[in-house]
């Protein structure tokens, strides 16, 4: 099994990485989107999810945050090497 931090460091690293998120709220015929943005990340899509993973770190220890999306909310997304 692995460990949590062996999966995030499997994971794809960004130097930046775009999320369009529709407004579901809007029921216009064409729905309106906010885009997110993300720094220095990590991208992976599994099953019906986006998930975003940001490496934070102070003096004393380093964590992993991480971001989900479900896909239906997500109009598109675009990564930066």
């Amino acid at each position: 099994m692995h460990k949590v931090n062996d999966i995030m460091n499997m994971v794809p690293k960004f130097k930046k990485v775009e999320l369009l998120i529709k407004d579901i709220m809007n029921n216009v015929e064409l729905p309106s989107v906010t885009k997110i943005e993300f720094n220095n990340c990590g991208l992976m899509i599994t099953g019906d999810y986006i998930i975003i993973t940001i490496e934070e770190s102070n003096s004393n220890e380093k964590t992993n945050v991480g971001r989900i999306f479900h896909l239906s909310e997500v109009s598109a997304y675009k990564t930066y090497n």
